[in-house]
């Protein structure tokens, strides 16, 4: 496919195997960045997530999900989601999802669910004492639709554009943040939580291990680092407030690296809403291997 036209709505949509109870498959062509290996990690993330919806009440929301990578997905093959209902609670509910094709296994992911009325949607600690706590949007952001940013994934079911990068010059690199705004190019017509869910599930994928590479950049080089190879190996999101998402308006993902060594990298993602709410927080691990330059290279 040279150019992905289908809205991320569609995207993440999926559709029964008849043969199968609880198993699903992409109701729509895999995406893959252009020049990419395998299938967007993002869109497996987003199935696993959806697949595991399609098995809980319509009154549960998702509140975490782990997924692990464990072989590269092939886009021009379907992906069937098995789904094991794992545990039915009174307020919680889990789901271990499979994402297999005609080679195995490629994916496995543990999703769960928090019956919504169980937990306060204040923006202030409740009567009962809980605690609630977040941590806040940078101040004095501008978001892309007033400022010139470069843009990313023009191919693609969602755009990314560029935001601010601090401490670029920091001498303790686990100290450098980097900033991205996101969001679904076309609006979503479903307005329920669980679809707006999804969608950012599908984008928090996005150039998300390559923060671990962006921090050695100097500045004005993006990705100056040249990569031997990049690859995820696991993706987690803890969902923290889901009826403030809306994927279709642009969000705020800020990026650090805590640790890279041993040819790996762990990434941490915070994503907030337009208006500041700090709605899910994101955790990667990687394998990344430098390119060293052929005049490093001993003979």
């Amino acid at each position: 496919m040279d150019k992905y036209t289908i809205p991320l709505e569609k995207a993440v949509e999926l559709t029964p195997v008849s043969s199968e109870p609880d198993t699903f498959t992409n109701a729509q062509p895999l995406w893959s960045f252009a020049g990419g290996y395998g299938v967007y990690g993002g869109s497996t993330v987003a199935h696993c997530f959806v697949a595991a919806q399609k098995t809980v009440p319509r009154d549960y929301v998702a509140h975490s999900l782990h997924c692990g990578f464990v072989s590269p997905g092939n886009p021009k093959r379907p992906i069937e989601y098995r789904v094991e209902r794992t545990r039915d609670g009174k307020s919680f509910i889990t789901r271990t999802v499979h994402a297999t094709q005609k080679a195995g296994v490629i994916s496995e992911a543990i999703a769960s669910f928090v019956r919504v009325g169980t937990y306060s949607n204040n923006g202030d600690i409740d009567k009962a004492g809980g605690l609630e706590h977040g941590r806040k949007m940078p101040k004095g952001l501008t978001l892309p639709d007033q400022a010139e940013m470069d843009g990313k994934g023009v191919d693609g079911p969602f755009e990314a554009r560029w935001g601010e990068i601090l401490n670029q010059t920091s001498h303790d690199l686990v100290n450098t943040q980097i900033r991205y705004w996101v969001r679904a190019k076309d609006p979503l017509q479903q307005k329920s939580p669980q679809a707006h869910l999804a969608a950012l599930a599908y984008m928090s994928d996005a150039y998300f291990i390559g923060a671990a590479v962006q921090v050695h950049d100097v500045a004005g080089q993006t990705f100056g680092t040249k990569m031997a190879m990049a690859a995820s190996l696991n993706h987690t999101i803890y969902f923290h407030r889901p009826e403030a998402v809306r994927a279709d308006e642009w969000m705020c993902s800020e990026r650090e690296s805590p640790w890279a060594g041993n040819d790996r990298a762990l990434v941490v993602q915070r994503i907030w809403s337009g208006e500041g709410t700090l709605v899910a927080t994101c955790v990667q691990e990687g394998v990344l291997r430098v390119q060293v330059p052929s005049e490093k290279v001993k003979l």
